[in-house]
């Protein structure tokens, strides 16, 4: 739920962004075509960017790999403890909202029926060349998609061909598209203002299009603003469809008469690369933050080695290349253990499958909840040669016992536990949470061994898991 009111903040942040940069750089200009395609482009990208990662990018770069030496790193898996009502108010908020955006749909679902039995009732023939659907009703002209909608015993020639020329812009050059994809930013971004003023921009930019291509096939212009005046009484209900009328009128006459923009106006459109790129890497900061964050991990896990060990522990300094094996098993091992590999170890499904699968399985001791316990556990495990996970154990571990006026923790490495603040009693709380980790982390089935020079090999991992109570 997190990350989806993170995507839904940012792309609201980014409709409210797009939409103040047109007002105060593109406004006022006449490039209509490529202001369009603005407007359409920061539709897109605002729903768009938050998907764009640069992690995963950083991480192949060798200075990170050289840093991140310590293990195969695993995302961190977080297991909540929380109220089982649903009579919450994040989900009363939540249903309100969805309510709302239903009945915005439903109204668009009602408004697109409206055109079909326009469309039904309609006998299609052509007029000055052009197919149209004709309606014998009363009607202002308009087009919806490929079809354009009027009653030809309402206009004279002059008008039908001002008509024509007007709607056949907005068949062909798909207006239609624009005007769904702006509804349906309302209907799910409508508690933001800016969305609604970007679909309002879009409308307009479509007429002001039209319009300019009426004058440039030749038909006056006073004439033209005449025959729209005469039409401006009929209040558009469908907001859908492209009307010949479509508000606001003032404006389009405005649009109509003003002088055009110097071609060199234009470049200023691409002002809109560094913006999108200003948000695509606010958008990774928390992503890169969490990449430099695996960093501090690993070193922590380095750390955590050189804690005291017992006499049977061997400890070996990494290189950039092949680690030998920390062993802290009774028995020796047979096989070299490594850091890193060729081809890594896969979980079937990926690794989203795996953390899936940890979350589904890992559960919060009761009792560690009923005492207020949460912490953090960095678990190390081992994929050997066959598939298999094996000699799960604790690298490090942290808890908190939060009360009304304070907070006590508790930090310890491995085995060789070194509290920092002595707990009454909470001990054992720290043990439960690393044993339901150990047991979760036991029960994984085989991964596809990974893989150095062609020759399956035993590979580390490291996977932090945190415990929280909500």
């Amino acid at each position: 739920m997190n990350d989806v009111l993170m995507y839904f903040l940012k792309v609201n942040i980014a409709i409210a962004l797009f939409y103040l940069f047109y007002r105060l750089v593109f406004y006022n200009d006449t490039f209509w075509t490529t202001r369009r395609f603005y407007l359409i482009f920061s539709l897109l990208l605002s729903l768009a960017y938050p998907f764009i990662s640069f992690s995963g990018w950083l991480e192949k770069q060798r200075p990170m790999q050289a840093i991140i030496s310590n293990y195969v790193q695993l995302n961190e898996i977080t297991v909540t403890a929380r109220q089982t009502t649903h009579f919450t108010t994040g989900n009363i908020i939540l249903a309100a909202y969805a309510l709302i955006s239903l009945v915005l749909l439903v109204k668009t679902l009602i408004q697109l029926g409206s055109v079909l039995r326009w469309r039904l009732k309609g006998k299609r023939q052509l007029l000055n060349g052009i197919q149209i659907v004709a309606i014998d009703e009363t009607i202002t002209p308009f087009s919806f998609f490929g079809s354009i909608f009027m009653n030809p015993a309402l206009h004279n020639k002059q008008e039908t061909s001002q008509i024509l020329a007007h709607e056949n812009t907005h068949v062909r050059q798909l207006h239609s598209l624009d005007v769904l994809l702006s509804e349906m930013l309302t209907i799910t971004y409508w508690i933001n203002p800016a969305a609604w003023l970007l679909k309002r921009e879009i409308r307009h930019n479509l007429e002001f299009l039209a319009d300019s291509s009426v004058l440039r096939s030749g038909f006056d212009s006073k004439n033209y603003q005449y025959h729209l005046l005469q039409l401006s009484y009929q209040v558009p209900e469908n907001h859908l469809i492209n009307k010949f009328n479509v508000s606001p009128l003032k404006k389009r006459i405005i649009m109509m008469n003003q002088q055009k923009t110097k071609k060199a106006g234009i470049l200023k459109y691409s002002l809109i690369v560094p913006l999108a790129l200003a948000l695509v890497l606010s958008s990774n900061a928390q992503k890169l933050a969490s990449s430099a964050n695996k960093v501090v991990t690993a070193t922590d896990s380095i750390k955590a080695k050189k804690a005291p060990v017992r006499k049977h522990q061997k400890s070996v300094q990494s290189t950039s290349k092949v680690i030998t094996p920390v062993i802290k098993t009774d028995k020796p091992q047979k096989e070299k253990i490594y850091d890193s590999a060729d081809k890594a170890p896969q979980f079937p499904d990926g690794e989203n499958a795996l953390l899936s699968f940890i979350a589904r399985n890992l559960r919060y001791p009761k009792e560690a909840q009923m005492n207020g316990i949460q912490g953090k556990v960095y678990i190390r495990f081992v994929v050997n040669s066959t598939g298999k996970v094996v000699d799960a154990v604790v690298v490090k571990s942290r808890m908190t016992k939060v009360k009304k006026f304070d907070e006590i923790v508790v930090v310890g490495y491995g085995n060789n536990k070194e509290p920092e603040t002595k707990l009454n009693g909470q001990g054992n709380d720290m043990k439960l949470l690393e044993q339901e980790a150990i047991r979760t982390i036991n029960t994984l089935p085989n991964f596809t061994p990974g893989e150095i020079n062609g020759h399956k090999v035993s590979v580390y991992y490291l996977l932090p898991i945190t415990y929280r109570l909500e």
